[in-house]
């Protein structure tokens, strides 16, 4: 996977998708869609991060914060 020169915080990642009204906080939950971690329908907050980071807007669609996420990858 990545490594900790593209490490990033999920806030400002283009792969964090949350809900279409959500806040973009540290503490609000969504779904990474990442290509190769969507299998795992990976529910992070907005301060969680990884080495996969590319900056950029957060998609947006609902179902993106349940548990598990129910949202279909918008990018």
């Amino acid at each position: 996977m990545g490594n900790t020169s593209n490490w990033g915080l999920c806030i400002k990642c283009k792969w964090w998708q949350v809900e279409p009204d959500a806040a973009l906080a540290s503490t609000t939950h969504g779904l990474c869609i990442e290509q190769s971690l969507q299998p795992y329908l990976l529910r992070v907050s907005g301060g969680s991060g990884c080495g996969l980071f590319v900056e950029g807007e957060p998609a947006r669609a609902d179902g993106s914060g349940a548990c598990p996420p129910t949202a279909k990858p918008m990018r």
